[in-house]
């Protein structure tokens, strides 16, 4: 085997045998390169892929965040990865997996570093103001019933983020935070075992525990936030992430809104 303690090269058999029976052990895809690790998985899911494919990439030429937004992507150093799912779940339920993606990491990266992320709602991981990772979620929804969702993750670990053209963010990595590299391999594989995890546990209906968690771990509650919709700006403070996933603050007028989805800051 491998050594796993490689901190330079994404090694597939190595995830995979750590994996062992996991849904996502039989069906890793490895490129060095590609465009974007969701616009490959996308393709593969239109075209049958198993529930539990796993699109990994040592590089992104063309990598998205939301809203069609850049995501720079340097090589060999970070993790770029997509998981297809074919949940039985609403269309308007997909977003917990957004939730349970950004819990799922944050388990990883606190067990093999010591840091503990925080979500920025709707879909970014922060350490102490400094954006970690961000979650792409797409689904496609057939019938009014979810067909498949591609969860998309870039986190930032061994790279030490410079002034490369096109972060418009403050960013930082596992690496700028503790001083020492990692192992992405071992990392990966903790995320994707708590991943499935929260999974199982969302697919049973056994939410309550991770609805608490995810909301324990949000850096917005109880804060003053402006957000940026479709149709204009809203401001409040922020009460809580529901159930859904969706973030619900009370207005100046002392009445609760529920927010699907935005651009939120806090403001001070």
């Amino acid at each position: 085997m491998t050594d796993d303690k490689n901190f330079s090269s994404l090694q597939p058999d190595v995830i995979r045998n750590k994996l062992s029976q996991s849904l996502f052990a039989p069906n890793i895809v490895f490129n060095e390169t590609v465009d974007s690790t969701n616009t490959l998985l996308k393709d593969l899911a239109a075209r049958g892929a198993a529930e539990g494919t796993i699109v990994i990439a040592e590089e992104q030429t063309a990598g998205r965040g939301r809203m069609g937004r850049a995501w720079l992507s340097p090589g060999h150093s970070n993790l770029y990865l997509s998981l297809l799912l074919r949940p039985a779940i609403k269309p308007d339920q997909a977003f917990v997996l957004t939730m349970v993606m950004a819990l799922a990491t944050i388990d990883g990266v606190e067990k093999v570093s010591g840091l503990g992320p925080m979500i920025k709602w709707p879909n970014d991981l922060y350490v102490d103001g400094r954006k970690l990772g961000g979650i792409l979620t797409e689904l496609s929804v057939r019938d009014r019933a979810v067909e498949h969702v591609v969860l998309g993750l870039g986190l930032n670990v061994n790279w030490k983020p410079g002034e490369e053209r096109g972060i418009v963010y403050q960013a930082t990595s596992v690496f700028k935070e503790t001083g020492r590299k990692i192992s992405r391999n071992g990392l990966l594989v903790e995320i994707l075992i708590s991943f499935e995890d929260y999974y199982g546990r969302v697919l049973a209906g056994n939410i309550a525990e991770i609805y608490d968690k995810w909301n324990e771990r949000s850096m917005l509650l109880g804060k003053p936030v402006e957000i940026k919709t479709t149709d204009g700006r809203l401001f409040g403070r922020a009460l809580r992430i529901d159930r859904k996933g969706a973030l619900v603050i009370e207005d100046d007028n002392g009445k609760e809104q529920t927010i699907l989805n935005g651009d939120v800051s806090v403001k001070f």
